[in-house]
């Protein structure tokens, strides 16, 4: 497991594009490895491996055609689009859902997370297409709202947030600043928190199933309006931070509107789910008493997310 989260930040300090690859390929495999030990859905796990060596197969052969000088444009776009399908970003994206309702919580945060910053280390590394960032922060901020309307399972709600975040990921790394990486540990220093929360809690999270503990609603509730971007949480000054800053550099006001009109969307949805799992909902389930270790536990990662995250956004 301790392989999985270094092996992405040792790419970060490398530039030559082989040998970043060669480490995320060991780091799939390690991930492949944990999933097979961790699950019992075999199939998801073959399903997912296919998906990966299809992207794989797709960048390796681009680099052996075109040497890294990559003056062919069909050839970046075949590039750009491999790297897409690893970071299920929208077409690419429809293979995430399929396999997130059966990934363990750990499982799925290491691929929300660990899992995607060498791709994204990889796409800051190339030239994108104009045409290439609009349309990708056009459907990673309208379709996943649209997905997410009427989910009730939680799983794949966190699924398709991942993907309207990657609209934010991809409008940094536009700009070539390293903004985008402290944009990426804001998002996983608040998505390690969530997942921590219901994987202590032990329980299957949909819309029946939740324990009533006051204290496990205080805090689900804290970390969805953090999520959401909500004042004065510290998610909300990253976005705002990362807006001021593409507004510097650049006069594209459409995708400024996108953005905005993404997350109202996703307040909306963020909120009106927390409304429904603190003051509606009917619980069915037996109740689960969290013990003082896992309460200390959970109130640790909380105040990470909504206070220390904030000196990455100082530095």
């Amino acid at each position: 497991m301790l392989n999985i989260i270094l092996l992405p930040l040792l790419s970060l300090f490398l530039s030559d594009f082989f040998m970043i690859w060669l480490i995320l390929e060991i780091s799939n495999f390690f991930f492949i490895c944990s999933m097979n030990f961790s699950m019992l859905h075999k199939k998801m796990i073959f399903f997912y491996f296919m998906i990966q060596v299809m992207a794989s197969f797709t960048i390796m052969m681009t680099l052996m055609f075109n040497s890294l000088l990559f003056k062919n444009n069909f050839t970046l776009i075949i590039l750009i689009l491999a790297l897409m399908l690893k970071l299920s970003i929208p077409p690419m994206h429809l293979w995430l859902p399929l396999i997130m309702k059966f990934l363990p919580w750990k499982i799925m945060f290491i691929l929300l997370t660990f899992q995607k910053i060498i791709p994204f280390y990889l796409l800051s590394l190339l030239y994108l297409p104009p045409l290439f960032i609009f349309s990708s922060i056009l459907l990673c901020s309208i379709l996943p709202p649209y997905n997410m309307l009427n989910l009730t399972n939680f799983k794949l709600l966190l699924a398709y947030s991942s993907i309207n975040q990657s609209s934010w990921m991809i409008l940094l790394i536009s700009m070539k600043n390293i903004i985008w990486f402290k944009y990426f540990l804001f998002y996983s220093f608040i998505s390690l928190s969530i997942f921590s929360l219901f994987h202590l809690s032990k329980m299957f999270m949909s819309s029946n199933y939740f324990p009533s503990q006051f204290k496990f609603n205080t805090l689900f509730t804290i970390l969805m309006m953090n999520m959401s971007g909500l004042p004065p949480f510290s998610f909300f000054y990253m976005k705002w931070y990362s807006l001021f800053i593409f507004l510097k550099s650049s006069n594209l006001l459409i995708i400024l509107m996108i953005m905005m009109i993404s997350s109202l969307l996703m307040l909306y949805i963020y909120v009106n789910m927390s409304i429904n799992f603190f003051f509606l909902m009917k619980f069915k389930s037996k109740l689960i008493n969290l013990n003082f270790s896992y309460t200390l536990t959970i109130l640790f990662l909380t105040y990470l997310t909504l206070f220390f995250s904030s000196i990455l956004f100082i530095f």
